[in-house]
């Protein structure tokens, strides 16, 4: 009978087998290397090893002699810039890369 510890090493059909610590380095070259060959590829990186940015926020300047501070609230997809719109795909393509597992 197999114990707890190599059935997770083992993995299945439907769950990759657990990563030794041993073993991360070479995953993350790995997973380094084929984030390396897509477009935005640094920021992919970026966005992986640092945390997703986050989602742009706008707020209407206040008016003069109202002590009421507007409420920021997030930019629709049609208010963000050309930059923006590119930190926001290497975001979800982050997230599609992780969620996926590895390469």
């Amino acid at each position: 009978m197999a114990t707890n510890e190599e059935t997770s090493a083992a993995g299945s059909d439907t769950r990759p087998p657990m990563l030794v610590e041993s073993d991360y380095n070479s995953w993350k070259i790995r997973i380094h290397r084929y984030i390396r060959g897509k477009p935005h590829g640094k920021l992919i990186w970026k966005s992986i090893q640092d945390g997703l940015s986050s989602h742009p926020m706008i707020t209407d300047p206040q008016p003069e002699g109202s002590t009421v501070v507007p409420m920021p609230w997030k930019k629709l997809d049609s208010e963000f810039s050309d930059e923006e719109k590119t930190r926001e795909m290497a975001d979800t393509q982050a997230e599609i890369i992780l969620s996926q597992g590895l390469p």
